[in-house]
Order: structure tokens, then sequence, then C-alpha cells
């Protein structure tokens, strides 16, 4: 009976790659309050002070009123190339 005296690693070297970088990533993303998910693209996220909170998780604040109401942009929102029209 052969011993198992080596251990396969958890995936091709590549794969700890792409998971350190989102890791590093994930650092700098605000996340949901109560389920720490990132909210999509287009999605309405809810500030009570400096908390945000996501269209899935404002049913558990029944009780309070949300400060402001959000809609989640992407980061390339302010980037673009834009036509302008001549005045």
């Amino acid at each position: 009976m052969p011993s198992l005296s080596l251990l396969k690693p958890l995936g091709p070297p590549e794969l700890s790659f792409v998971r350190a970088s989102m890791r590093a990533l994930a650092g700098g993303r605000r996340g949901c309050e109560h389920c720490h998910r990132t909210p999509l693209l287009g999605e309405t996220v809810y500030m009570y002070g400096e908390r945000m909170v996501c269209e899935l998780c404002r049913p558990l604040r029944r009780g309070e009123a949300p400060g402001r109401m959000e809609i989640v942009h992407s980061i390339e929102r302010d980037h673009t190339v834009r036509r302008r029209f001549a005045a």
C-alpha cells in the first residue's frame, strides 16, 4: 500500500494569482452591511449614514428610512468619450 507523502496542490499556479488579485480588489470595495455582497451595476443601494444596504437586505431595516438612495454606476462612467455638438 503506497503512502501519501506528497500533497497535491489545490490548483494550477495561475489560480493562486487570480485569487490573490481578487482579494486585493475586494479590499477596496464597499459591500452590503448585512450580506457583504458587492452590488451589481444598475442596482439601487440605500445609505443609512455611512452604511450601505443592498436591495435584497433592505427589508431587514423596515423601521428605518434610508438617508439616501444611489444607483451603482460603472467605474468607467465618467471616463468615456462623448460626442460634443458645436455651439
